[in-house]
């Protein structure tokens, strides 16, 4: 689908989703504008709270005792009820290709690539004489290729078998 795509756009694309995706968790932790958004006095947005709940007639009343409306941020429902589900919706609508495109997790993991950042190795052609630079690669036959990345890969899998074995079986037992 976005194969016709030029790569150039493609990035300009997950540039926009990534500092988007990065603005949103941080609007988690600090977020000084949606609650102003969502005041009783803001007439003009669409998250404004209705004036008419706080008062002591129609209030929403827990342990007989009345609830108040405050602003609230909306950084987490957003996250929670639009981005997580259209994610899901363009995996399941549009496929797996699509997301891999503007995926913008696998795009921050390549920002030191697009940089020019990366841990190179200089080499130098002996029949020429013309250097080259190449990536550093693990190599498998190595202690760190063998073991750690194996265990690791193990451990992170056993894990999350635990986690759900125990987490998740219950809940759809009982």
């Amino acid at each position: 689908m976005l194969a016709n795509i030029p790569e150039k756009v493609m990035h300009r694309v997950r540039w926009v989703l990534a500092s988007c995706w990065l603005i949103l968790i941080f609007s988690l932790f600090y977020d000084p504008i949606s609650p102003w958004l969502t005041h009783f006095n803001t007439t003009w947005s669409p998250f404004q709270l209705s004036p008419h709940i706080n008062h002591i007639d129609s209030c929403i009343k827990v342990q007989g005792v009345c609830l108040q409306e405050e602003p609230y941020g909306l950084g987490a429902s957003f996250f929670w009820g639009l981005i997580v589900p259209s994610g899901v919706f363009m995996l399941l609508i549009f496929g797996h290709e699509f997301w891999r495109r503007i995926c913008p997790l696998g795009f921050m993991s390549q920002i030191f690539r697009f940089l020019g950042k990366q841990r190179q190795k200089k080499r130098v052609d002996k029949k020429t004489g013309k250097t080259h630079y190449e990536l550093v690669k693990i190599k498998s036959d190595s202690w760190l290729g063998k073991k750690l990345f194996k265990n690791y890969k193990w451990g992170c899998f056993m894990l999350g078998f635990v986690v759900a074995f125990y987490f998740m079986i219950p809940i759809v037992l009982f």
